[in-house]
This record gives structure tokens, sequence and C-alpha cells, in this order.
């Protein structure tokens, strides 16, 4: 995805089937698409026609490229399947409107305290839309941005999943109390006061905290936890990767929740 400036405007273009689809059926980010461009050789592609009518539907603009043009479009980037979104900037989402209007029993939110590092934010993305998650919070400061990469390496899953950026996450956990969720921290320490997931029962609505790999949750977000958790990990290793460690806890819960529902 590369950005460009515009008339003081931030535009960025969004590559791949699966992420200008998700564009397209959601746009979780609320952003303005100007025009998607499709390469001449793929335009009779299945998965093609069906952004054509979604474009269709909403009266997008939709231009066909000859190959050198829309090689020259792409640049260096690879993998990108002969279609590009040429789109504004993420939206963040408002938190207040959502803890007024969009709560529902099942509500599930990720917190996440700490993780400046790109990749395992596009990771965790892509398991919070695989898992049924609402919506990520982080932190405006000392966390990862919202830039250019994160759609490419979340495969999409951005345009899926709303991204809420606090001043202050602790005053986000508590106004998320207030509005009735559980708050679960995830911890590497093993004492009494911590449950391993297996022991823990997850009450919705419900959000989960990450901290980052170095330091793990800051010491006040701990303390405003309702619940401590830990993956039980029985090999050499000491800790998870956090992306893979958030993907383990979403699995868990989705099974917990149909376990419950059957």
């Amino acid at each position: 995805m590369i950005m460009e400036t515009n008339n003081n405007q931030s535009l960025e273009y969004i590559y791949g089937i699966n992420a200008i689809t998700t564009l397209l059926e959601i746009n979780a980010g609320h952003r303005k698409i100007y025009e998607i461009i499709i390469s001449d050789r793929r335009k009779q592609d299945r998965r093609i026609q069906k952004i054509f009518k979604l474009a269709s539907k909403k009266e997008l603009k939709v231009i066909i490229a000859g190959e050198q043009d829309f090689k020259r479009l792409a640049g260096e980037e690879k993998s990108i399947q002969n279609i590009i979104a040429r789109v504004s900037a993420y939206n963040p989402g408002d938190m207040d409107h959502y803890l007024e209007n969009n709560i529902h029993p099942d509500s599930r939110l990720m917190i996440l305290d700490g993780i400046t590092d790109i990749g395992n934010f596009g990771s965790i993305i892509r398991n919070c839309r695989a898992f049924g998650f609402d919506g990520i919070i982080l932190p405006k400061k000392r966390s990862v941005s919202l830039n250019r990469k994160v759609s490419k390496i979340s495969a999409g899953a951005l345009e899926g999943i709303s991204i809420f950026m606090v001043t202050n996450l602790t005053r986000a956990i508590k106004e998320l109390k207030a509005a009735g969720f559980w708050i679960y921290g995830t911890t590497l320490e093993r004492d009494k006061k911590v449950l391993d997931i297996a022991d823990t029962d997850f009450v919705s609505p419900l959000a989960l905290v990450m901290g980052s790999e170095d330091k793990g949750m800051s010491r006040i977000v701990t303390d405003n936890c309702d619940v401590l958790v830990s993956i039980c990990l029985t090999g050499k290793m000491q800790s998870l990767n956090v992306s893979v460690a958030s993907g383990i806890i979403l699995y868990y819960l989705q099974e917990k929740h149909k376990g419950e529902k059957t």
C-alpha cells in the first residue's frame, strides 16, 4: 500500500482481492474510495467480477488499465493480484459511539498495551477479524501506528475491523467497565492470582488485554484488570510471540462460546 499526498490529503493504494472486497463490503475505517483500478489481463476473473458488482452498486469509479500502466501504478509491490483501490486514510472509530450504540451481549474487544511491532499488530488484526472480535483499542502514544503497511500485513483484515485510538488506556478500561465489560489481562506470571485460560470463565461482554513482548502489560493497566490469565506452556519455551498468544486465546474463546451454545 503506497501513500501519497495530494491537495493536503493523505491518499493510499490498497492492493489485493481480499482487501478490496472487504473494503467494499465493510469499510470499517470509513475510507473514501476514489477509484478502483483493474489490470486488463484479470478483468474476467470471477472474484474480480464480484468486485465490479460491488463497486457498481456503490457507484464507484472503476478503471481498466493496460498492463504497462498497471505496472507503473503498482511500482515495486508484489502479489497485488492485478487490482488496486485508491482511497483515503483509515479513520479510527469513536469508542464513545461504540459504547453507546453497538454493544451486544457477545461484544468482544482487544486492548493492546505497548504493542509497537507492525508485524505483530497486523497479525493480531487478522486474528481478531478471524475470531469475531468487534475492534481493537490502542493508545495514541507509545503504540504502533496505523501506517501504510498495516492493511497489507493484515491481509486486508484492517478494512473489516474497527480500530479505536484512545488518549488514556486506563480511562478507556474504566469506561468499558462502566459499560458492563469484563477486563481480562494476559500475563506470563504463574501464581495463585493468575488463572490458566482453560480454568477461566470468560464472561461477555469482554475486553482482552495483550501487553508487549518485552515488558507485558503496564502496572496500572494490570491493576485495572478484573482477571489475569495465562497460557500453560509445557515445553522449554518460556514465552510466546504476542500475536501467536492472541491467536491461541481467541481460538479458545471461540470454542468455549460454541460449547456454551450447544
